[in-house]
C-alpha cells in the first residue's frame, strides 16, 4: 500500500468519524432538550403548587382572622364583591384593614400576572382563573386607592375590564 492509500483510508476514517459525531451529538442535543422541557414542566409544576399553597394560606388565614373574617362577612352580606359600594359601610379601622388585605391580594394577582409574562403560568389557569378573579377585584382596588404596582398590570386590568 502506498502513502497515497493510506491517507485515503485515513480521510474515509476520519468522514466516518465526523458522521459518528454528529449523530453522537444529534442524539445529546435532543435527549437535552428533553430534559429542559421536563425540567420545565418540573417548575411549572412547582411554581403553581407554590402560588396555589399561597393563595390558599392568604384565604385560609382571612376566613381565620378576628379582624380579617369579619370584615369580609359584613361585606359579603352588603353584595360585596359585586356591589363595591359595600365599602361605604366599613370604619376607617375596618377599612384600613381590608385595604392592607387588599394590597397583599393586588400584589398576589400581580405577581401572577408577571409570572405569565414571563411564561411560568398556564395558559389554561390566565384564561379560567386569572381574569376572572382579576377583573372582580379590580373596581375594590380602584375604590381603595390602590395604584402602586407595574405598569403592564394595570394596563392588563384595563383591557380586561373593557371585554
Amino acid at each position: 500500500m502506498t502513502l497515497q492509500d493510506w491517507g485515503a483510508i485515513g480521510e474515509l476514517v476520519g468522514a466516518v468519524a465526523v458522521v459518528v459525531t454528529l449523530i453522537y451529538l444529534a442524539k445529546e442535543i435532543r435527549l437535552n432538550t428533553r430534559a429542559m422541557a421536563e425540567g420545565r414542566r418540573l417548575a411549572l409544576a412547582q411554581t403553581y403548587q407554590m402560588r396555589s399553597d399561597a393563595l390558599q394560606a392568604m384565604l385560609v388565614q382571612a376566613a381565620d382572622s378576628e379582624h380579617i373574617g369579619p370584615i369580609i362577612i359584613k361585606l359579603t352580606e352588603l353584595g360585596y364583591p359585586a356591589d363595591v359600594t359595600a365599602l361605604d359601610a366599613l370604619n376607617e379601622f375596618e377599612r384600613g384593614r381590608f385595604r392592607m388585605w387588599q394590597i397583599a391580594q393586588q400584589t398576589h394577582w400581580d405577581n401572577m400576572h408577571y409570572q405569565y409574562q414571563q411564561g411560568y403560568l398556564d395558559p389554561e389557569y390566565y384564561e379560567d382563573a386569572f381574569k376572572d378573579r382579576v377583573v372582580r377585584l379590580a373596581p375594590t382596588w380602584r375604590a381603595l386607592g390602590l395604584s402602586s404596582g407595574r405598569r403592564s398590570f394595570f394596563a392588563e386590568i384595563d383591557r380586561l375590564s373593557r371585554h
